[in-house]
């Protein structure tokens, strides 16, 4: 049986014992792979060095950008540059009309929205057009006030239109990992049933199974790949 993945985890890059902490907890809470958002511009050796202290503790590593933007343009033309950069692309929505455009290009793996601005939210006409997956980050849900009815709220609207949903840690320090049983358990409180809840961490794994298809040499265009002749 596959293990699981934690597909937001943020870590301190430079600094290497908390990193390894956080491997190390990875591995000791049941997964197999984490997606770790760093930030633009790090050189592919620290980049290496950081894949190389997870596996060291049996944890895969995928690369995840969260794009930041307030605007249309803006986040097309970040996702011209980095798309093909990164494992998994991610958009923190910080308004409705920048919701509607992550949502529904193809681009974007996953979004999310930050529980403390209580003005922009999923809502139905966003639900309507998702292609990304939308994602709860317990750390952010247990951590900001008044978040769980909110999200409680998107829950249901996601899954009226069915939306693929994301359960991941959020953490940003090694005592923030949480066990793959405490985030379903957390999905449940939301609003998921038992196989709801087991769906939404199997969803990072189709996510990253399918990025990693199509930045490979032999992707064509989904559902169209280059097959090698045995002769």
């Amino acid at each position: 049986m596959q293990k699981p993945i934690d597909l937001h985890v943020i870590p301190r890059i430079d600094d290497e014992i908390a990193c390894r902490q956080t491997a190390q907890l990875l591995h000791d809470a049941g997964y197999g792979a984490v997606a770790l958002t760093v930030p633009t511009g790090v050189m592919k050796e620290r980049l290496q060095s950081l894949r190389t202290i997870f596996l060291e503790s049996n944890v895969e590593v995928f690369f995840r950008i969260d794009l930041n933007c307030s605007n249309r343009q803006e986040l097309l033309k970040l996702l011209r540059r980095f798309r093909n950069s990164y494992d998994v692309v991610s958009v923190n929505c910080s308004n409705h009309a920048l919701a509607l455009v992550a949502a529904r290009d193809r681009r974007v793996d996953v979004i999310f929205f930050d529980p403390s601005k209580r003005n922009v939210w999923f809502d139905h006409s966003i639900a309507n057009v998702a292609h990304a997956a939308l994602e709860f980050n317990l750390n952010t849900i247990l951590t900001e006030r008044g978040p769980i009815q909110k999200s409680m709220k998107e829950i249901n609207i996601a899954k009226e239109h069915k939306v693929k949903i994301v359960l991941s840690s959020g953490s940003t320090s090694p005592l923030m990992i949480r066990t793959p049983p405490q985030l379903t358990a957390i999905g449940r409180i939301l609003g998921l049933n038992e196989d709801q809840a087991r769906n939404a961490m199997k969803t990072p794994w189709l996510i990253v199974k399918q990025n990693v298809e199509r930045r490979s040499n032999k992707y064509v265009e989904e559902g169209v790949s280059i097959v090698q002749r045995i002769s």
